[in-house]
């Protein structure tokens, strides 16, 4: 387990989920020593509508996690690699060295939240394929986490994000005539050409680059569509979107 956690949203069996992944393993998988896939799902009592937690049960949610973890940790040596939150329930998954007294330590764990049905499993997947196929991000979704963390900031410096401004966009891309069929796109979508620029790197695996700008709303579902909209674009060009920085805007008065 890292220090490298982070959430994200998409949709797992056409529902809305929440997930919540250990990022910093990504390199280290499939872990020979953990060929074991451990999961426990735990039913909510209270759902959204929507089907995730809502904030009047994750104090116990959060207690339930925290014992789960421990106790499965403790007894089987297998590692919680990332949970999902969709459909009234929160899936638990851990690799560990065998599946022996799995079934034993999520009952210790559990039995003090007796108003909480559950169930559990284990699998052997010494790919690691639920954590690579399920749990970890898709580059669309890694996106998503990282316009997360701009609106993040933002809001942390008083930003409501009701104001539409400017928004400045980078994308970089292996010759001039791969980035000009990504600028006409971009352009007949609304972006406007603030800067070119070309690496004096040698060695730059995509040394030209373009800056785009557009004034746009940048709350979590319009930055998402402007960006994905970029993203895909550089993708059919063998380009790499990096990323958008704006204004903080307050409100007035």
């Amino acid at each position: 387990m890292s220090d490298a956690w982070d959430f994200y949203f998409a949709n797992v069996n056409d529902v809305i989920a929440s997930l919540f992944v250990d990022l910093g393993i990504r390199d280290s998988v499939p872990d020979p020593e953990r060929p074991w896939l451990l999961w426990a799902w735990v039913y909510f009592r209270q759902p959204r509508d929507d089907g995730l937690s809502s904030s009047e049960e994750a104090p116990t949610l959060n207690e339930i996690e925290d014992a789960l973890t421990n106790e499965v940790t403790k007894t089987t040596q297998a590692e919680l690699v990332g949970r999902i939150t969709t459909a009234g329930r929160r899936e638990f998954y851990f690799y560990g060295p065998q599946p022996d007294h799995f079934e034993k330590a999520v009952a210790s764990a559990l039995k003090r939240f007796q108003d909480y049905e559950f169930d559990m499993g284990t699998k052997e997947d010494a790919d690691w394929s639920q954590y690579l196929n399920v749990l970890f991000p898709s580059p669309e979704d890694h996106q998503r986490i990282k316009n997360l963390h701009v609106i993040e900031q933002l809001e942390k410096h008083g930003d409501a994000l009701k104001k539409p401004r400017l928004v400045n966009h980078w994308a970089y891309f292996e010759s001039p005539q791969d980035r000009n069929k990504f600028t006409a796109k971009a352009v007949s979508a609304g972006f406007k050409v603030a800067a070119q620029s070309e690496s004096e790197n040698s060695e730059a695996e995509r040394p030209f680059g373009v800056n785009l700008a557009r004034v746009d709303r940048v709350d979590w579902d319009s930055i998402n569509e402007a960006t994905l909209l970029l993203f895909r674009l550089a993708q059919e060009v063998n380009g790499d979107y990096d990323g958008w920085e704006t204004s903080v805007e307050k409100d007035d008065g």
